[in-house]
């Protein structure tokens, strides 16, 4: 009895370790690595687990949409840049790049391109409050403030709720109202 007890406990772990030879190792795919990355506190984790999923899969866009955005929060907005002209390779229509590269070039003080940026958008889409949005605050970095007004106006037309664009079109006129000027509107009256 005790031999028969031994063979079945022998044959239990043969069984088991026959299993896990053939049961295929679990490795992170780059989904994963791209959740953990999200639950990650600090930017260089985030960047490693970014690399690890691209390093799985190159064509992976999630991966360098994150990785240019953490890029362009900690200052590094021309590799960010770089991600971002990656990841319109694999998709060149995606909308929502053109307006993070608008970001990059913003935080860049290449406001020109971020206005071209915001444009290309707003072409396909004359309805994106982002973009209108984010071009008013370039064009108010710019000082063209007639211009920025225009774009928030355009904005709350979409979306009259949005507090936080209205907010800035207050802050804008009371800027405007110290500066005494508003000579790039096409509205003469605020002239």
């Amino acid at each position: 009895m005790a031999e028969e007890k031994t063979n079945t406990e022998s044959d239990k772990v043969k069984q088991n370790e026959l299993e896990a030879a053939v049961k295929p190792e679990e490795t992170e795919g780059p989904s994963q690595l791209l959740i953990k990355a999200g639950e990650a506190e600090n930017y260089e984790d985030k960047l490693r687990l970014y690399d690890k999923a691209l390093n799985l899969d190159p064509m992976y866009l999630d991966a360098w949409l994150q990785k240019g955005f953490v890029l362009d929060r900690i200052g590094r907005s021309e590799e960010a840049l770089a991600c971002y002209n990656k990841a319109l390779e694999i998709d060149p229509d995606h909308l929502g790049i053109k307006c993070l590269k608008g970001f990059a070039y913003n935080n860049l003080k290449d406001f020109e391109k971020a206005i071209e940026c915001y444009d290309e958008v707003l072409k396909v889409n004359s309805d994106d409050v982002f973009s209108w949005y984010q071009k008013g605050l370039v064009l108010e970095n710019l000082e063209r403030y007639g211009e920025a007004m225009e774009a928030y106006d355009r904005a709350l037309e979409i979306d009259p709720t949005d507090v936080l664009i209205r907010e800035k079109r207050m802050k804008l006129l009371g800027i405007i109202f110290k500066k005494e000027t508003l000579t790039d509107s096409p509205d003469s009256s605020f002239n």
